[in-house]
């Protein structure tokens, strides 16, 4: 690949199965040789086959890897690298919605040419390089056949309603995973409270915490890379509870491992004002095959910590940073 600034990758993942060798390595390739913004759009296989009540925890397993592999080796780079990964079969994507991404040199491997989308523009699906092993990159053939997308039917339970929460400061991919996962848990709206910047007072380094319009902009923009067919809430949080503790028609809410036991007092506030309680869906942001079968060499080169940065470290970097930089020189 040649050095460019944004770049796409197109990738065939099989739901029920860790990523494949041929894949970590194509994302890697794609990580060192893109300096801006790396966009993984990648298209489930097996969806029907995964078992009944498994799909929930497959889904953010195979998003959580691209994440692992992509962060870690620009961690290991030193590369200030963003890096987005959008499941077309259930985001509603339609060709309108790719002419952002047209002009970007777009990679797959080369048996995943004949499964990318015939709704993607025809100008993209020619300018493909497909990547084999041991092969030289070809052109995927055009097609002139564009139907609108539809959204494939998730293999897990879906709501109407889905609730979200947190800082958001310095948008990274713990955030990007489980706001993905709540974009996904949705069929009509999404319900997103920001800390509101009163709340944050005694966060550390609260100097170099994003202002909340700052925050509420990303955290808008990348649920609309996610989703094109919900509605989108954005609304401050200026106490523990923000908007669940009186929107009845809150159904579900994501939450990470960390904050569970916490978000079953967001319940028990929802039962004194009369409300439903909410179905709590858990998002893990550990890397682990599901059995010793299917443990295979990936998740011995996939770094976890890439996943488990957190908004205060990426702001003490920035202090060092800066204080680096107000040194004088020796």
């Amino acid at each position: 690949m040649d050095p460019v600034e944004q770049r796409n990758l197109f990738l065939r993942v099989d739901l029920g199965c860790s990523l494949p060798q041929a894949h970590i390595e194509l994302l890697r390739d794609a990580v060192d040789n893109t300096d801006e913004e790396l966009t993984v759009f990648i298209s489930l296989a097996n969806v029907a086959s995964i078992a009944q009540g498994t799909g929930w925890t497959q889904m953010q397993r195979r998003i959580s890897e691209l994440y692992a592999v992509a962060a870690g080796q620009a961690l290991k780079k030193e590369w200030s690298l963003i890096v987005d990964v959008i499941p077309l079969d259930f985001c509603a994507y339609s060709p309108d919605d790719m002419e952002p991404y047209m002009h970007r040199p777009t990679g797959a491997i080369s048996k995943d040419i004949p499964t990318v989308p015939e709704w993607w523009p025809q100008k993209m699906r020619a300018s493909i390089s497909q990547y084999g092993s041991g092969s030289r990159a070809a052109r995927a053939e055009t097609s002139t056949n564009q139907p609108q997308s539809t959204r494939t039917p998730t293999p897990w339970t879906s709501y109407p309603h889905v609730a979200v929460g947190g800082t958001f400061d310095h948008l990274h991919i713990g955030h990007k995973i489980l706001l993905t996962a709540t974009a996904l848990a949705a069929t009509k709206r999404v319900v997103c409270g920001i800390s509101a910047d009163a709340l944050l007072e005694k966060k550390k380094y609260k100097e170099l915490l994003e202002p909340y319009r700052v925050r509420e902009l990303n955290t808008l923009l990348f649920l609309r890379k996610i989703r094109k067919d919900i509605i989108v809430e954005l609304a401050p949080i200026s106490d523990p509870y923000g908007p669940t503790s009186v929107d009845a028609s809150i159904e579900a809410l994501v939450v990470s491992q960390e904050t569970l036991n916490g978000s079953k007092a967001l319940n028990v506030r929802r039962e004194e004002n009369g409300l439903a309680p909410m179905h709590l869906m858990p998002i893990d942001l550990i890397v682990a095959p599901l059995d010793g079968a299917q443990a295979n060499s990936m998740h011995a080169s996939v770094d976890n910590s890439a996943l488990k940065i957190s908004s205060t470290a990426i702001r003490a970097a920035l202090a060092e940073k800066q204080q680096r930089g107000s040194r004088p020189p020796h």
